[in-house]
């Protein structure tokens, strides 16, 4: 293996297949859109500044130690009641996952991987996958980012993009749109803070792969580096494991979930659908310090926006003032809140007359509270 400091030879897609064939095929390789690039292209997806040598070997050597063997495995990887299974793009029949998206020539990869992690919680947790929150990677990339130190050129680590989720908040993609290094010359919209996801908490589970599946299994998505090796580059299928090719940058991922059957997790990418497995990619259990290197969970998500267009299909109130709910199409129950007893009951009727009469009403969510609505 080539020294992790020295330029890295580019994907050799015939040596990984030797490679692969000689390990029982563990999984598939083939061209996509990232072998196709230049390797200073390819590099420019990655995007989590590497930690020193001896201590990328030891969150190797950790995170190996975590899955040798079949007994050890179970007992380093299997969490108290958990689920063998568990995927949140197939949970109870719903998907939580939003679509894979493609961060491009940027190393911004942290910012998507921290977005698309809040996505899905909010959607989780709310048992809500019709939830449409598409969360705005150039806000957190180009303004906490930037705040922060972070540019195209260095990365970013996901710990520092949370404590700004967390204390202050990121906009929606409508209000930011993202385009790499931001080309386009997007501006954030001003009224910002009235379309703005937070995370009220969130924590590190590094080291903790039995934690790592209980919270996957219970809010649907975490936050996680791992090194990548050329051969990872030109993965298609399967369970990756590293089996050839040197070192070319640390990346950040999202956690979706994990299957103790094939001995892996189940990540989203963002190197758009065409690369991987339509975006997606299992790692097996202890490769490339998965486990070991960042990871951090989001325990909650709060949304402050309007609705925009939408429809009342159902209403419920009983004989305690103030203790009315609407269920909005793909946002579902959120309770009308008023100071005033007279203007909660307004609110109501305007909601009972929209579902009668099939009106659409725009309605403003503060983190599951509606306190003002439009009926058109």
């Amino acid at each position: 293996m080539a020294d992790p400091g020295s330029p890295a030879s580019p994907v050799d897609l015939d040596r990984v297949r030797t490679e692969l064939a000689a390990q029982g095929h563990p999984w598939v390789t083939g061209e996509n859109s990232m072998t196709i690039l230049e390797e200073d292209q390819r590099r420019h997806r990655l995007g989590v500044p590497l930690p020193p040598e001896a201590e990328r070997r030891e969150l190797e050597s950790t995170a190996k130690s975590l899955a040798q063997g079949e007994a050890a495995r179970a007992t380093a990887v299997s969490g108290a009641g958990a689920a063998a299974q568990f995927d949140s793009r197939n949970a109870g029949g719903g998907n939580y996952v939003t679509p894979v998206k493609d961060q491009g020539d940027c190393g911004s990869c942290v910012a998507f991987g921290t977005a698309a992690t809040i996505e899905t919680v909010a959607a989780f947790t709310r048992g809500q996958p019709g939830l449409q929150l598409d969360l705005s990677e150039a806000h957190l990339f180009y303004t906490h980012g930037a705040n922060d130190g972070a540019t195209c050129d260095t990365g970013w680590m996901p710990e520092r993009a949370l404590k700004f989720c967390h204390d202050v908040g990121i906009t929606y993609e409508d209000y930011f749109p993202y385009s790499p290094r931001n080309r386009t010359g997007a501006k954030l919209n001003a009224d910002w803070p009235n379309r703005l996801a937070t995370t009220p908490s969130y924590a590190a589970l590094t080291g903790n792969p039995a934690a790592m599946k209980e919270q996957l299994a219970a809010r649907g998505a975490l936050v996680a580096c791992f090194l990548v090796y050329q051969d990872f580059f030109s993965y298609k299928t399967g369970v990756y494991r590293h089996v050839t090719g040197s070192l070319a940058g640390g990346h950040c991922v999202t956690l979706v979930g994990y299957d103790d059957t094939q001995g892996c997790w189940i990540a989203k990418n963002s190197w758009s659908a065409n690369w991987g497995d339509g975006g997606f990619f299992r790692i097996a259990y202890g490769e490339c310090g998965i486990e070991t290197w960042q990871v951090e969970q989001v325990g909650a998500v709060n949304l402050r926006s309007w609705t925009g267009s939408t429809s009342v299909l159902g209403l419920w109130s009983n004989d305690q003032d103030r203790n009315t709910w609407a269920y909005l199409q793909n946002m579902g129950w959120l309770h009308l809140a008023a100071d005033d007893e007279v203007i909660n009951k307004a609110m109501l009727i305007e909601l009972i007359a929209a579902k009668q009469g099939g009106r659409p009403v725009n309605a403003f969510n503060n983190n599951g509270t509606i306190i003002e609505t439009y009926v058109f």
